[in-house]
């Protein structure tokens, strides 16, 4: 057998064809990096990719979106952050259309944040008021839209936006557009008793009112609210004749023997609002985002200098209201309406998990996570993540840290609240499944929220469902047929996610 030589040639010039198919090419790396080096003392640009910033319309969506999800962060920074970001790039039609776009988008699908994107517009507003002059146009196009088209949720929602950027009007701002849905919700009162549409107005301005009296605290508007508010009570605190069709326990004897005390929506909110102008209007859930004295910390962490600009306080540009015409005949929308039932499984008990129907805040957070419930149905996922991070979106110390034992609520100092997230949460999923006559989309799609819950936090959730299927089996007796059904399966559906695990013996007889 013939000797091989196995040896590789390493050097000289030859590249990798000289080397025989074997080894590597250091030879023809060697020219290689000369003519790299020949590159860089020629002055021709690096052909290796580096790094490059993302363009200002792209890192002003990021940071809209993305703003309030962080907890370590205060809003006010992110909001100021995002307004820097906006003013400073605004001549870029880019970012005009991503900026407009994406905040009145955020108001109607992302209805948390809203206060949050009021704040960035106030920010805004105050180094370039053309920021907030666009914004107030475009969302007073859409108003007009959804009260034309009787969309009562978008019409809501953008309405809250707009009377959070109180402050910025000339005028009296959103009070005479409520004071027109009202004379309408009288109008349809007047003509018949059963109407739900007059309901739905009423509704919609007990919900204005107290973002309008947390951005702006002025005596003058307060004065009018309360006006405002002595005139709806005629409304709110009347009984409608469909009630009882809603009513989830028909066949309790009496009202005391009802599980929960089944108040209507509108007429607790008229209640609570009333008890909120007796004690000065204090709305403590809802964030104060914009605050002008706000400063951030430098880079190194120091407080920041003082500056002879700072000091002498920059007038706020005002903006006039835009016209709003609501229409003498009101659309009734594209879904049938009936009243709505406050039903809760953890309020008004010895330990307040959740607030209690005396606070505003029950209805205020209330709605607000229904409707990111309803609006985010296409994605479930999403729509969970967000129930569990509510704490994010409100005034601090609304809520107790999450995952808080129920036991230890009992041992908070006094004054401190006692507010689970997990439990706010899930009673107001709870409160869809159990809707009459139907909830707005499919059941399953609600047992999948609490799935998902249960995915995300299962030692925070877990507690807070064994307490509610509890509630929920004493009071089946007296419950409506349908609704016992529906806790059936829901609970059926549940337990097969969770390989059926529950203390049965609980219910041995």
């Amino acid at each position: 057998m013939a000797d091989v030589d196995t040896r590789r040639e390493y050097g000289g010039g030859g590249g990798f064809r000289q080397n025989g198919g074997g080894g590597r090419a250091y030879g023809g790396n060697k020219r290689k990096r000369g003519r790299e080096d020949d590159d860089v003392e020629q002055g021709r640009p690096d052909r290796r990719p580096r790094h490059s910033e993302a363009p200002p319309g792209t890192r002003l969506r990021r940071a809209l979106l993305e703003i309030g999800d962080d907890p370590l962060r205060l809003p006010q920074e992110a909001a100021q952050n995002a307004a820097k970001l906006a003013t400073e790039n605004y001549e870029d039609e880019y970012v005009r259309d991503t900026f407009c776009t994406v905040a009145l988008k955020l108001a109607v699908e992302q209805p948390f944040k809203i206060p949050m994107i009021a704040g960035v517009i106030q920010y805004a507003n105050a180094d370039n008021s053309e920021v907030a002059k666009d914004i107030i146009s475009k969302a007073a196009s859409q108003l007009q839209e959804y009260l034309d088209g009787g969309h009562w949720r978008e019409l809501k929602l953008v309405l809250r936006l707009i009377a959070c950027l109180s402050p910025l009007y000339e005028e009296d701002g959103v009070l005479p557009v409520l004071d027109e849905l009202f004379n309408r919700a009288v109008d349809l009162q007047t003509a018949s008793q059963e109407d739900a549409v007059g309901l739905e107005l009423v509704k919609v301005i007990l919900l204005t009112i107290p973002y309008l009296l947390a951005a702006n605290g002025d005596a003058a508007l307060q004065q009018a609210a309360s006006e405002l508010l002595a005139r709806t009570d005629i409304i709110a605190s009347a009984q409608n004749p469909l009630e009882p069709l809603v009513d989830p326990y028909p066949d309790a004897n009496s009202p005391d023997e009802k599980p929960m005390a089944c108040a209507s929506v509108i007429s607790l909110l008229q209640r609570q609002l009333q008890d909120e102008e007796s004690n000065g209007w204090p709305l403590k859930c809802i964030p104060r985002v914009y605050d002008p004295s706000f400063k951030q910390a430098n880079t190194n962490g120091d407080a920041p200098e003082e500056t002879k600009s700072d000091e002498e306080a920059k007038p706020t540009p005002k903006h006039a209201f835009p016209t709003i015409t609501v229409p003498s005949t009101v659309n009734p929308g594209p879904k049938a309406l009936f009243p709505e039932i406050y039903f809760s499984l953890y309020a008004d008990q010895e330990i307040e998990s959740v607030p209690p129907t005396s606070s505003i805040s029950a209805c205020l957070l209330r709605d607000a996570i229904l409707d990111t419930i309803n609006i985010l149905d296409f994605n479930r996922n999403a729509t969970a993540r967000f129930l569990n991070d509510i704490d994010c979106y409100w005034a601090p110390d609304t809520f107790v840290k999450r995952s808080t034992a129920f036991d230890k609520l009992r041992d908070m100092p006094s004054g401190k609240s006692t507010w689970k997230p997990e439990d706010v949460a899930i009673d107001a999923i709870f409160s869809q499944i159990f809707q009459l006559p139907t909830p707005e989309h499919r059941l399953v799609y609600y047992h999948s929220l609490i799935t998902e819950s249960c995915k995300i936090s299962p030692g925070a959730i877990a507690p807070s469902l064994g307490r509610a299927i509890r509630f929920l089996f004493r009071g089946v007796d007296s419950m409506d047929m349908e609704l016992a059904f529906r806790f059936m399966d829901w609970f059926g559906h549940h337990l097969s996610n969770f390989e059926f695990r529950w203390k049965w013996a609980e219910w041995y007889a």
